[in-house]
C-alpha cells in the first residue's frame, strides 16, 4: 500500500510565475523525497510601492509519497 501527503507551500519571484514555481519547487525538494504532483492553486502579484517592483507569488500543492 502506498500512502500520499499534499501540503500547499507558497513561493515568489521577481521575474515571473514560472520562476517562482521553480524556486518553491527546488526548496521542497530539499526536505521532500518522492514528490509526485505539483498543483498550481493561486497566482497573484504584490506590489513594493516603496520600490516600485512587482513580486510574483504562486501558491501551489505538492503530493509526495509517504516514507515507511
Amino acid at each position: 500500500m502506498t500512502v500520499y501527503k499534499t501540503i500547499e507551500l507558497v513561493s515568489t519571484s521577481e521575474k515571473h510565475w514560472g520562476d517562482a514555481l521553480q524556486k518553491g519547487y527546488e526548496e521542497a525538494k530539499k526536505t521532500l523525497r518522492g514528490i509526485r504532483t505539483i498543483q498550481t492553486v493561486k497566482f497573484d502579484v504584490k506590489v513594493k510601492e516603496d520600490t516600485d517592483t512587482l513580486i510574483y507569488r504562486i501558491r501551489f500543492r505538492v503530493n509526495f509519497e509517504m516514507e515507511k
